[in-house]
């Protein structure tokens, strides 16, 4: 992290490790995803909070329920502050809406903080998106499973961008009920009357 402080991945599987199932404690997530945050700050201001619960939190429930959320959101306007490409934005719209927002719903505490990260997809989509990454939706609904054996990337590639045009509709139903279009072009999204 020290070395390359710009590259998210391995704070990412630094949290996913220092969860229990790997020998590792919550509370030792949340200490250094705090610390990450401090180390990084100038890179990255809160989002180094974020990117190491990035992935613990979206497969270990207790993990989810002692989230920070407000750090946790505080980091997810820095790293699109810092780093505001397409990438970025499909990648964080995709994980507030798909791996976290479609998770199995829950009375319990992690069901809250889903809920709340969930609804960040809207202002991210809204203020963010300006092009659509397929792969990293169909990614994304599953859990962003690395082992995950794709046999056809165009089949995938298909999933994904029907699984973030459900969600995009959703998220700007209104304006369709009302007649008008969602347009994202060359680094700009319009919303348009029809015509």
């Amino acid at each position: 992290i020290d070395l390359n402080p710009e590259n998210p991945r391995p704070m990412r599987a630094m949290g996913n490790h220092l969860l229990p199932r790997w020998h590792g404690s919550y509370d030792q997530l949340e200490l250094e995803a705090r610390r990450t945050a401090a180390r990084t700050e100038e890179t990255w201001g809160a989002g180094g909070y974020t990117w190491v619960q990035f992935d613990a939190i979206s497969c270990d429930a207790q993990a989810c329920a002692n989230l920070d959320v407000p750090f946790f959101i505080e980091g997810l306007r820095d790293i699109l502050t810092r780093r505001p490409d397409p990438h970025t934005a499909n990648l964080l719209a995709a994980y507030c809406a798909s791996a976290i927002g479609q998770a199995a719903p829950s009375e319990d505490a992690a069901g809250a903080v889903r809920a709340e990260i969930a609804d960040c997809a809207r202002w991210i989509v809204r203020d963010h998106m300006t092009e659509l990454h397929p792969m990293i939706w169909a990614h994304a609904a599953r859990g962003f499973d690395n082992n995950l054996r794709v046999r056809s990337p165009s089949r995938f590639a298909a999933t994904g961008r029907d699984e973030a045009m459900r969600i995009i509709t959703g998220l700007f139903q209104r304006e369709i009920d009302a007649g008008k279009r969602v347009i994202f072009t060359e680094g700009r999204r319009a919303i348009a009357q029809p015509g």
